[in-house]
């Protein structure tokens, strides 16, 4: 009997131990669960980060790329009207060349005209020539007859002589023209296959960044896509981590938290503790650190959390505060454009708000506090600035 009470005893004594470990490793297996989301959060943060800055990058490069297709157009009108301009001259030169060839060939015609002439005049004065004194006595009414036809006949073929050789240095001009103009009609041409060899280059430029383009238009868009969906995922895992604290999930207590510095860039333009208001123009408390930072800069998240308060009020202007868990938490004040609202999840790093000098501020910056339990402490016990 009391070895069968004392093996119960034993039993009961495992089922006990049994039970108290299983106890304890829920809330270990809990925190492993929101861990290990949180963890996922943050790599789909930085993904989503980093696929941002390669959509910009695309989208400077096709910027880029379109103002240079700009100038290659415009370079490729201005080939054109050049190759406009210079097929118009050639045409019109050639049109001179036959214009001054049909000049060659009436002074040509008129040469010969005048040249048949004068040869036969030639043959009526070597026959006048050659005829007697009596005959041409005889023939002519008188001696002043003889003498005048005589004397008409050679003048008439000294004119012919005259014209011929003006025909002659006339169509030696025109040959000269045709020749200057054929010169032209050569130097235009090769100046006009150079500009089409220029038109050419410059169109096919422009052909390889048009493909350019098209590839980085399309490199965007998967971006895009993948950025989509990276951002559906994020969101649906951030409404999943909710769920899990919701019921009871808690993360696993850091020895100290691992906070980044909320700007990049800047200077601490005020410490923490009592300082002279800037504003109000007497000694006061202040509960955090001024980074003086130009307006529009990018606000991080320094740690991993939920936003528990994102909204705007007449002293700290437009701000957010980011619960750590263990009482932990952070303000961003001042901000000019806030990035998330009450009940987001974020993650070290995320961007949450813009710098700005919203509320109680004489210039852009960013007024950082670190929180415990409620109470403010020293920022630099938990950054490096």
């Amino acid at each position: 009997m009391r070895r069968g009470r004392t093996a119960y005893l034993c039993v009961l004594c495992l089922a006990l131990v049994l039970a108290i470990q299983a106890v304890k490793a829920v809330p270990i297996a809990r925190a492993g669960i929101l861990d290990e989301k949180y963890s996922e959060l943050e790599q789909m943060q930085k993904e989503i980060e980093e696929t941002k800055k390669q959509i910009e990058a695309k989208k400077r490069s096709e910027s880029s790329v379109m103002k240079e297709l700009e100038q290659l157009e415009l370079e490729l009108e201005l080939a054109q009207r050049e190759l406009d301009y210079l097929l118009a001259r050639i045409q019109y030169l050639s049109d001179r060349i036959e214009e001054t060839e049909q000049e060659i060939a009436e002074v040509e015609k008129k040469t010969e005209e005048k040249r048949e002439l004068f040869c036969d005049r030639l043959v009526c004065m070597y026959k006048a020539g050659r005829t007697s004194y009596l005959e041409v006595l005889l023939d002519s009414k008188s001696v002043s007859e003889f003498m005048a036809k005589l004397y008409y006949l050679r003048e008439i073929a000294q004119e012919d002589s005259r014209l011929i050789e003006e025909y002659k240095l006339l169509r030696q001009e025109l040959a000269d023209k045709k020749e200057l103009l054929e010169q032209d009609v050569q130097a235009l041409t090769l100046a006009k296959n150079q500009q089409e060899q220029k038109r050419a280059q410059v169109a096919s430029r422009s052909a390889d960044r048009e493909r350019y383009l098209a590839q980085l238009q399309q490199d965007r868009k998967k971006l895009e896509e993948a950025l989509d969906q990276i951002e559906r995922e994020s969101k649906a895992l951030e409404q999943l981590i909710k769920e899990l604290q919701a019921q009871g999930h808690q993360r696993e207590k850091k020895e100290g938290l691992s906070m980044i510095r909320p700007v990049q860039g800047g200077w601490v333009s005020s410490e923490y503790g009592n300082r002279w208001h800037p504003i109000l123009q007497y000694y006061r408390f202040h509960s955090g650190i001024d980074i003086a930072v130009d307006s529009g800069v990018p606000i991080k998240a320094a740690e991993d959390g939920t936003v528990i308060v994102a909204t705007r009020d007449s002293g700290y202007g437009y701000y957010v505060v980011i619960d750590h868990g263990g009482g932990i938490s952070t303000l961003y004040a001042h901000c000019s454009k806030l990035l998330v609202s009450k009940g987001d999840v974020v993650t070290r790093g995320q961007t949450i708000a813009l710098v700005g000098s919203t509320g109680v501020s004489t210039g852009p910056h960013l007024h950082f506090e670190v929180r415990i339990n409620g109470a403010t402490d020293d920022p630099r016990k938990w950054v490096q600035f």
